[in-house]
């Protein structure tokens, strides 16, 4: 019991000696900081709630009445030049603020707060009122304002950088035929095109047989089926990246004519197989319809003038001959990468 009683006491001197020191700041507070406080009446209920909280916060409030007879600006001046740290006027829904200059006898800052009449906002006022008097006076310390980041704007799009070699690889189907004596067959086509710059680019094509011709030698006893093989290259004009879904291009080269041919005889007569080698240029015109990002379907055309004609010949005899002028045309896939 005595020491629970020791404990009490040790508890009420240090509440008393923690109360003396708060009455000490307060007066010290109420003997630095005055302020003047005008109504127009002197039951305001605005003016009352402003008193009670600065009264609380520890301030001298000096309570006067507006006096009609004179300009609110005049009052000020006289009641800040009596000492008064700060000035409020208050009158029902609004109140003036009237802030001394630092080390003057003059008003330095002004500030005017306002709520609706009808809003029953009076308590509110009171606090702004209340609480931009001690931020003015520098009595407290304003919220840290965070500042506010300027707006990243979205990042551009970046465009890939271009490839310096840009490849397409299609493959198609179709018929070739010329002006000499070989029929026309069919034919499977391969082709490799890559792009340098915007515009132009090589290819590499080729061209092989899908079935043969027949050839009949004079004594109508012998008989030859014949083949042709196309392959060279040349340079390709075309856009690099076309945007459009439907683009064209172009091209223009030379190719190695191979034909073999392969006969067929009856006794006494012997077969045999024979090889003839040309050459020709070659322009080619082909139209594309994009698919996706890397696919597309073909249509081309091929027209070219042969400079070497390879003969077809049954036992010597020319039986047929590869015409100069030749055309094909054909469809197919496209692949990018």
């Amino acid at each position: 019991m005595t020491r629970r009683r020791a404990a009490l006491r040790a508890a009420l001197v240090v509440a008393l000696w923690s109360t003396g020191w708060a009455g000490v700041a307060r007066a010290q507070t109420d003997a630095a900081v005055r302020v003047a406080l005008l109504a127009t009446t002197s039951d305001d209920p605005l003016a009352g709630r402003i008193e009670a909280e600065l009264r609380a916060l520890g301030f001298q409030v000096e309570r006067s009445a507006i006096s009609p007879e004179q300009p609110i600006d005049e009052q000020v001046r006289a009641a800040i030049a009596g000492g008064a740290r700060a000035a409020v006027v208050a009158d029902g829904h609004r109140t003036d603020v009237w802030v001394a200059a630092a080390g003057a006898d003059r008003a330095g800052l002004r500030q005017e707060l306002e709520v609706e009449e009808a809003s029953g906002l009076q308590s509110v006022l009171a606090l702004r009122t209340v609480e931009f008097l001690r931020i003015s006076l520098g009595l407290a310390t304003p919220p840290p304002v965070m500042p506010v980041a300027a707006p990243v704007p979205p990042a551009a799009p970046t465009t890939p950088p271009a490839r310096d070699l840009d490849l397409a690889l299609d493959v198609s189907s179709g018929v070739l035929a010329s002006a000499g004596r070989v029929a026309p067959f069919a034919i499977l086509g391969a082709s490799l095109r890559a792009h340098l710059g915007r515009l132009l680019g090589l290819e590499l094509c080729g061209y092989a047989p899908l079935n043969s011709t027949e050839q009949t030698g004079g004594d109508s006893q012998s008989h030859t089926h014949t083949t042709v093989w196309l392959a060279g290259g040349g340079l390709l004009v075309a856009p690099r990246h076309p945007a459009r879904r439907l683009s064209a291009e172009g091209g223009v080269g030379g190719l190695a004519a191979v034909t073999r041919s392969v006969g067929q005889a009856t006794a006494p007569l012997h077969a045999g197989t024979r090889v003839g080698v040309g050459a020709a240029v070659y322009g080619r015109a082909a139209g594309r319809l994009r698919l996706g990002t890397a696919w597309a379907l073909r249509l081309d055309l091929l027209a070219g003038w042969t400079i070497r004609r390879p003969v077809i010949q049954i036992d010597q005899e020319d039986v047929a001959d590869w015409g100069r002028p030749f055309v094909a045309a054909l469809g197919g896939g496209e692949l990018r990468f």
